[in-house]
């Protein structure tokens, strides 16, 4: 893939629950229930239907976000993806 079609995209809502199975996948995420892995699924599949990469700014968290990406209200971070 060359370098000039990937885009670098932002979000400061991503649950912190979701960031390990966004990582590393959902199939190696053995805690989450169904529910909850297929709202990952969809935010992958409509975000970035042919991969990304990803960073975490545990620095910057809210506590408490009543609007995270997906999901119910919750502790979020900025998270950056580059995606392929």
């Amino acid at each position: 893939m060359h370098k000039k079609n990937r885009q670098t995209l932002v979000w400061d809502n991503i649950p912190e629950w979701a960031i390990f199975a966004l990582e590393y996948g959902i199939e190696e995420e053995l805690f989450l229930p169904n529910e909850d892995l297929e709202m990952i699924s969809r935010f992958i599949g409509e975000n970035f239907p042919n991969g990304y990469t990803m960073s975490v700014d545990w620095e910057s968290c809210t506590e408490f976000n009543p609007r995270p990406a997906f999901g119910k209200p919750c502790k979020t971070h900025k998270v950056t993806f580059v995606t392929n």
